[in-house]
């Protein structure tokens, strides 16, 4: 480690015992200080010990502190350390700034690598949005929209998380939208999913269970961890009608069990149970695998136990042994 790199640990151990005191007005003296600095790692635990502390009177040192690294901004701020440290500051404070935000979600910082450049800033955009959402700006969602199309899909997820915290009809109907014409990344669609079925519980099961038959292996399993995820009855209701109507059990049908087991309510462990008691050997060896999560729930594990024993299958046997002995797990 170089003195330089020595001596910024140091400052770091330093300034966190200085504000590892009760008293919120020095600890506020000393972080106002402290986002004056120009080393941007002291800058970014400054703002970590803002949000975390709480410290609404330091927004305007917040934003100021911004500012400064947005000046030759990849030598003073590599990888948007305290910039992405304020920004997730101002969201802890509540801070309405819209114009902070909407600034926000158009920055980018191309920082050189190996064979070309990354943009460091995505993250940056991300709490932007999550930022502008609980501001009164009549336009966020239309900022919000253009953050849709980004370039990185880390970005587009984030609008997408923060889309739904916007207006629920209008947020439906863009996301529906943006599921219905795609996303070079599943995993976004995948969002789209899980957010609507958030935004509107009643009308979204039914237009998210068509992604059960996507073309897109990811986007199906996306789907369906989606509908189990969500822990609505009807989504549950999708995930077992959808196993009904495939007679053969493949790879794609078994990871409707996979999502049953994050519905964790008593309707889908019975379903799950009746799988193992009367399922194909390698369907019912997954529940039994996967329902392991919830060994320390003991009647679950008692009718499970039974429900193996009668089945009287050894590797089944085995598989339950070996998974429910084991510690750690959760009830439901």
């Amino acid at each position: 480690m170089s003195r330089r790199q020595t001596d910024i640990r140091e400052r770091l151990d330093s300034f966190s015992r200085i504000c590892d005191v009760p008293d919120a007005a020095a600890v506020s003296d000393q972080v106002r200080q402290a986002l004056t600095d120009r080393h941007y790692l002291l800058v970014a635990r400054a703002a970590e010990v803002c949000a975390a502390r709480l410290l609404y009177d330091l927004e305007p040192s917040l934003i100021a502190a911004y500012n400064r690294f947005l000046d030759k901004a990849v030598k003073k701020d590599p990888q948007c350390t305290a910039k992405g440290a304020i920004a997730r500051a101002l969201v802890a404070l509540d801070c309405q700034d819209s114009d902070f935000y909407n600034a926000g979600l158009s920055y980018r910082q191309h920082e050189p690598v190996w064979g070309g450049s990354v943009d460091t800033a995505v993250d940056l955009r991300a709490t932007c949005a999550t930022g502008l959402v609980a501001t009164p700006s009549p336009r966020a969602l239309i900022a919000l929209v253009e953050l849709l199309a980004d370039p990185e899909p880390r970005a587009r997820t984030g609008a997408v998380r923060a889309i739904a915290c916007t207006e629920p009809l209008a947020a439906e109907a863009v996301l529906r939208c943006k599921a219905l014409t795609g996303d070079p990344e599943p995993e976004v669609i995948g969002e789209c999913l899980s957010a609507l079925l958030q935004v509107e519980p009643d009308d979204s099961p039914a237009f998210v269970a068509r992604y059960l038959d996507d073309a897109d292996p990811a986007i199906r399993e996306l789907a369906a961890l989606a509908l189990g995820e969500s822990r609505l009855d009807p989504g549950l209701d999708l995930l077992k009608a959808r196993w009904d109507r495939e007679p053969l059990k493949g790879d794609a049908e078994r990871t409707l069990l996979r999502a049953a087991v994050l519905h964790r309510s008593e309707a889908a462990f019975d379903w799950l149970l009746s799988v193992v008691a009367g399922g194909d050997r390698a369907s019912a060896a997954l529940v039994v695998q996967e329902l392991a999560v919830y060994r320390a729930n003991t009647r679950l594990r008692d009718r499970l136990g039974e429900i193996v024993a009668r089945r009287a299958d050894e590797p089944l046997q085995e598989r339950f042994a070996s998974a429910w002995e084991e510690g750690g797990g959760s009830s439901s």
